[in-house]
């Protein structure tokens, strides 16, 4: 308990004083509310909403609002059916299995495993633990129990109604009145079980909104069914819908630093504005909603199109919230401005660099699964679909190749006529190496290399937030597999200790001095904060025909008492499967050093003499130490990978300890196959030659990164200084453009 207290006082500090009033003005605010709370729902009768819609009944409004456009409707049914089974042929298997499991009410939520929940759906509990939160004012609820393994998320997370989407399509593609039915009911129990403002379910704004949008999508899908004609079930659903609307406007998440909460809240409000937008009121939802998505993503992502919570899933979740409510606002002549666009086009290059060749996305900083709607049973880590949608968008071979197809996510959410301009799109090669030097991530790829690296800032603009202890961290696949993981994220507040290990340094593939952590936590309980010690320096990308490589540094364990500085770099080539991470640690004293590397779950790990032999399915790759490293402890040991939110894989870690002298430097190799001492040394120096990467500062004289990334616009032709090897070139990355020696 003291330590939350040290830590809200620590939080509070770092605040401004006109934040702090603006909170506490905000906190009396929120007091204020109670009594509206309890009022505003029975003013909200039948005839006041018409009366607010300009409706002549609640039958002819359903009618209109089921019109009005949205990303499927009632009236193309048949024809959107028709081409959904031609284009996916079996695409229907796995959408009526998992609506026959809601039919059911069996659950796989974040991490319970599937699960039956019987006749009536458990919305205020955590049913994975049993805890159950009571039905009071939301202020009033303690819900981020620390000291017990509850979750909180698993209610809201059932709440989202996200499952609404599933039923929705197998309705339309059996025409099975049961999917209806089942959503009439669980809304119809929902509505009575959770009272505006009261109950767990209305403690978070972001999840009020979410939902919001899950129902909406649910009517559009079941608006025409016998399930939806009763009157009073019509009644009762637009009246609720309309409070989640005046809730969300009251009690949007707003801060000194706003994250993907505040930009959910706009979501929830551009989907009910536009729903509701006969309504004065609502009308102005969809101005403040409009307002949010559009300023928002230029301050929640960085100008090369990068989350700023430096989290890929988070990445995933944010860019969706943006090209959804963006479509939606199109579809309703409210077109966002052309650089709102250009920077989404700039996030979905971020998902094409860190897209691995078997698909599937890195598990870099937190991640809770989730999501704005779900259209599609892709993998959770696969984030193709969103560059399927970018395809269509914005008409680029490239996305298209890196998409692979188009993905039914893209269909739903697209229209019918998607999967043709897909189609359409002449297919190009998708970029190669790329950095995202505002962003902090830094992305080598070969034919047969792929490696993602983060030197950027620790997350929320330094803050921690979503970011994790990883700076010079990395993910590597090689020669057919994936090699190296990050171990994603596992839990929140169900458990400080399982939340404080997955963000440690030791979860990560980076370098560990003297038992220290990169970023200092501010205490136990602070879940979402972290110092900002390890800040980047100089990080370097050079790309050739022969070898990519990158360069970086960070000041973390200069705060030590004997102060040290670690400086990282990767070479892969291009043409064998072989990549050199090599490390320097520079200072003074003795310092007991840790390096780590997390295998992927499906990696089998053997240690030959001092190298390391990593298998999986029949592909091989080597970890060749240099003498220096060699002359290390080795050991493997069991780790944890968190693939999604509440499930936790066993893994085994590679591990070298040493307490030297420093400055020290060592590399590890990964290759194909084992090579002599000799072999590797020569294999090492000559991928260092042509990445120059090591010294290409000391040769070229110049000093930080803004000497060597350019954008498009700033690119030009500038000739090589001298002392750089032949095998450095100009050449066009995507995102950024590097200007090898420049």
């Amino acid at each position: 308990m003291i330590d939350g207290v040290r830590s809200r006082l620590h939080r509070a500090l770092r605040r401004s004083p006109r934040y702090l009033v603006w909170r506490a003005i905000d906190s009396v605010r929120r007091r204020a509310r109670r009594p509206w709370a309890y009022l505003y729902p029975r003013l909200l009768t039948e005839r006041a909403l018409l009366v607010l819609l300009g409706a002549r009944d609640v039958d002819r409004l359903w009618s209109e609002l089921a019109e009005q456009p949205f990303f499927v409707a009632s009236a193309e049914r048949s024809a959107i059916v028709k081409r959904f089974t031609a284009e996916y042929p079996d695409g229907h298997l796995d959408i009526t299995r998992a609506a026959e499991a809601r039919l059911r009410h069996e659950f796989d939520l974040l991490g319970s495993g599937p699960r039956q929940l019987g006749a009536r759906l458990p919305w205020h509990t955590d049913f994975k633990t049993g805890r159950q939160w009571p039905a009071a004012y939301w202020a009033d609820i303690e819900y981020n129990e620390l000291d017990r393994p509850s979750d909180v998320k698993v209610p809201w997370e059932l709440s989202r109604c996200q499952h609404f989407t599933r039923l929705g399509q197998a309705y339309w593609l059996t025409g099975d009145e049961r999917y209806a039915t089942e959503f009439v009911a669980e809304t119809t129990d929902w509505i009575g079980a959770n009272p505006l403002s009261h109950g767990v379910n209305w403690a978070c704004a972001m999840d009020v909104a979410l939902r919001a949008v899950s129902w909406i999508w649910g009517f559009h899908f079941f608006a025409a069914s016998q399930a939806c004609r009763d009157a009073s079930f019509r009644s009762r659903f637009l009246r609720a819908l309309f409070l989640h609307g005046e809730f969300i406007v009251k009690h949007l998440e707003k801060g000194d630093v706003n994250g993907n909460h505040y930009l959910c809240d706009g979501v929830g409000l551009v989907f009910l504005g536009c729903f509701f937008r006969r309504a004065r009121a609502a009308r102005r939802w969809l101005g403040i909603g409009r307002e949010i998505v559009e300023q928002e993503i230029f301050q929640q992502t960085t100008p090369d199109g990068v989350d700023f919570e430096a989290a890929t899933a988070y990445h995933r979740l944010v860019l969706e919230a943006f090209l959804t409510s963006y479509e939606l606002l199109r579809r309703h002549g409210e077109e966002p401005a052309d650089p709102c666009w250009k920077r989404l086009e700039r996030m979905c290059e971020f998902v094409q660099a860190y897209t691995k060749p078997d698909g599937r996305g890195p598990l870099i900083g937190d991640a809770d699964d989730g999501r704005v709607q779900i259209l599609g049973s892709q993998p959770m880590t696969d984030h193709r679909y969103l560059l399927s949608h970018a395809a269509v968008l914005f008409d680029r071979g490239d996305f298209r190749s890196s998409a692979g197809r188009c993905w039914e996510e893209t269909f739903w959410l697209l229209g019918p006529k998607a999967t043709s301009r897909f189609r359409a799109v002449a297919p190009q090669a998708p970029p190669g190496s790329v950095a995202f030097s505002d962003g902090g991530f830094y992305v080598l790829r070969t034919p047969r290399a792929h490696l993602i690296a983060d030197c950027g800032d620790v997350g929320m603009r330094g803050r921690g937030g979503h970011g994790h202890n990883d700076i010079l961290s990395f993910e590597l696949f090689l020669n057919g597999f994936n090699v190296v993981t990050d171990c994603g994220a596992y839990l929140y507040t169900a458990s400080r200790e399982w939340r404080n290990r997955f963000r440690s340094t030791a979860f990560h593939n980076t370098l560990l001095v003297d038992d220290e952590e990169l970023n200092r936590f501010l205490g136990p309980d602070a879940l979402w904060q972290l110092h900002y010690d390890a800040r980047p320096i100089e990080p370097v990308v050079h790309v050739s025909d022969r070898v990519d490589c990158f360069r970086g540094g960070h000041s973390g364990y200069t705060r030590l008492a004997s102060p040290v500085s670690h400086t990282r770099a990767f070479f892969a080539d291009h043409e064998r499967p072989r990549v050199l991470v090599w490390d320097r640690v520079s200072g003074a004293g003795n310092h007991a050093l840790v390096w780590r590397f997390h295998l992927d779950p499906a990696v089998t790990p053997e240690v030959n003499g001092t190298d390391v032999c990593l298998s999986c399915d029949g592909r091989t790759v080597w970890v060749l130490p240099d003498q220096t490293i060699a002359s290390f402890t080795i050991s493997i040991e069991p780790g944890w990978v968190s693939p999604s939110y509440g499930v936790k894989v066993v893994t085994t870690v590679l591990v070298w300890r040493a307490t030297v002298a420093v400055p020290i430097e060592g590399s590890y190799l990964f290759a194909e196959t084992r090579l002599t001492l000799d072999e590797r040394a020569a294999v090492s120096e000559d991928l260092k030659k042509c990445g120059v990467a090591t010294d290409n500062r000391d040769r070229s004289g110049h000093q930080g990164v803004k000497n060597r990334f350019w954008c498009s616009a700033d690119l030009q032709v500038r000739p090589t200084p001298a002392g750089l090897k032949a095998c450095t070139a100009t050449v066009s990355i995507g995102a950024a453009r590097v200007l090898n020696g420049s």
